[in-house]
């Protein structure tokens, strides 16, 4: 069993917006909702991380923030760092048992944070037998980071997470392997997607996985204190495979719990040029970090093969010529990532 520590809440909510004024307000407004209607108020705190807004969100944000009766706090940036660093200035102040790292475009379904929080306390971390168990599927022993079902705004699953990056993992999905019928679902891949898919909206519980998205990622206060906060070298987009990669290296368990369900609008934007470049930029981080060297040329060919099999695809088949056009100027940039 692990030593009890005395905290002041349960949770702290932590919300990073960048010029997403309404969403971070809409985002803000369901979070609290579901709070109140769970009587968890009290139980949590909110942290809200602007990277320089030139929107007024800082302002709208405070505004409301003040009419609620909840523990808040609003720390607002004179420069845009990214993501990882954001999240950890409000880590650093946390004063709870555990942490959720909550997109400022998500809209929180009822009970959510309930059955989050109600996880942990049920999965009390088991020290005799975690380090033995934890690297094999469906343990929970040790269990560190949860993330609820994701939801498009269709109701359908957003697809989360994937499998650890290695060099067969990264070339199923880049290389469109993973869509192969009936072998597709066979292979690891670096993003469940398509064939690959591991949600059913049938899903009850806890769903384990390798990694999981930075979404609305909560995270054990008992995990952070042993591997450290988020890798700031990331500025955004694989800062939550990194984090995953670390704590199972530290054998913590990581799931899904198909009983907490959160939308999250963001899918809209996941073909932005900065969202696109910033995935292949985040893959030759984490092997620069976790990889042998000699593998980095063959990531970069396949990071390549990939990016050219999407421009044909956008510019031949979906008639998606701003998609394509992306894909070209990333060719260009892979080979000095």
């Amino acid at each position: 069993m692990t030593k009890k520590t005395s905290y002041l809440f349960d949770l702290s909510i932590i919300v990073v917006s960048y010029n997403t004024k309404e969403v971070t307000l809409q985002t803000l407004k369901t979070a609290i909702a579901d709070l109140k209607a769970d009587n968890l108020l009290k139980r949590v705190e909110f942290f809200v991380v602007d990277n320089d807004s030139k929107d007024g969100s800082v302002t709208a944000v405070k505004k409301y923030m003040s009419t609620q009766k909840v523990r808040y706090t609003i720390i607002a940036n004179k420069d845009n760092n990214g993501f990882a660093w954001a999240n950890n200035q409000a880590i650093k102040q946390s004063k709870a048992s555990a942490v959720i790292l909550l997109n400022s475009d998500t809209i929180t379904k009822r009970g959510a944070f309930k059955v989050l929080l109600d996880t942990f306390e049920k999965n009390i971390v088991n020290e005799a037998t975690a380090h033995l168990s934890s690297e094999s599927e469906n343990n929970t022993d040790r269990l560190g980071i949860i993330a609820p079902m994701l939801l498009n705004t269709d109701k359908t699953i957003q697809p989360q997470g994937g499998n650890f990056p290695t060099l067969l993992s990264l070339a199923s999905q880049m290389l469109f392997l993973d869509d192969i019928p009936l072998i597709g679902k066979l292979l690891p891949s670096t993003q469940h997607t398509g064939r690959n898919v591991k949600m059913k909206k049938t899903d009850k519980g806890l769903v384990s996985v390798e990694w999981l998205a930075g979404t609305a990622m909560m995270i054990r206060k008992e995990v952070i204190d042993e591997i450290g906060m988020l890798d700031d070298g990331i500025f955004m987009y694989g800062e939550d495979i990194e984090y995953c990669m670390r704590a199972r290296r530290h054998h913590w368990d990581i799931a899904i719990q198909a009983d907490s369900q959160i939308i999250h609008l963001g899918n809209v934007s996941a073909g932005s040029e900065n969202a696109l470049t910033g995935e292949m930029k985040g893959y030759v981080y984490l092997w620069s970090k976790f990889k042998p060297s000699w593998q980095m040329p063959l990531v970069k060919m396949i990071l390549w093969k990939g990016s050219f099999l999407r421009m044909i695809a956008h510019r031949t088949i979906k008639k998606d010529l701003r998609r394509a056009d992306i894909y070209q100027r990333i060719l260009g940039k892979i080979w000095s990532f």
